[in-house]
Formats: C-alpha cells, structure tokens, sequence
C-alpha cells in the first residue's frame, strides 16, 4: 500500500506544535540537535583516503603515508595479485586430470600407464 505524504502539511503541524514549546525546551532541543550533529560529524572514519592523504569532509588530514610508499604498496599488491593468480592458473592446469580420464574412459590409454 502506497501512500502519499504532504510534507507541508507535516511542517505546518510541527510549527504549531513548536510554537506551543517553552523557550527552554526548543534551545534543548537545539543543543541537543547540535551535538548529535557534532557526534555524527567525528564518528565519520575514512582510513583508506587518510592514508593516501586525501581529502574527506572538507578537512584537511594528515598524511601516515608518503606517496611514494603508497605507490610501492600498490606496487607489492599488484605483484601479489598477478603472483597468486598465476599460480592458481598453473595449479588448476597441473590437477586437471578431466583428459586422462577421458583417455582411460575411451581406451585411448591403458590403466596401467598411470599405476605405479
């Protein structure tokens, strides 16, 4: 079930109930409001572009790394990566053993090629 929501008619009643409020109350409301604003503001964490220096929330952060040490961490990642997935390619290739099998199935080779 869909429902339409008038919007100004929800402001329009928060205004008059706001307006029934004692002073002290709306400016609790506004520290309160301010605060969990402030609180939601540091609670924002981005490690990854703290670490490459970057720029988040329009405040500038300190740098851990150099640039060139990120490079060279780019660097060892990607040599990491091309090294796992050209040993994965070469491990799957060695245990494939899917053509002997067929071999064996269709006696194009005998059993006892492959015993010891």
């Amino acid at each position: 079930m869909k429902t339409n929501i008038n919007t100004q008619k929800i402001k329009d009643l928060l205004d008059v109930s706001t307006s029934q409020l004692s002073p002290e109350t709306l400016d609790h409301l506004r520290m309160a409001r301010t605060l969990a604003i402030n609180h939601q503001r540091t609670r924002q964490s981005v490690p990854v572009l703290a670490w490459i220096g970057g720029h988040h929330n329009g405040q500038n952060t300190h740098s851990l790394l150099s640039k060139p040490m990120v490079w060279l961490m780019g660097a060892i990642f990607a040599a990491c990566l091309i090294t796992g997935a050209t040993y994965w390619h070469n491990y799957s290739i060695e245990h494939d053993i899917a053509d002997v099998d067929i071999a064996i199935l269709t006696d194009d080779m005998p059993i006892n090629v492959f015993l010891d």
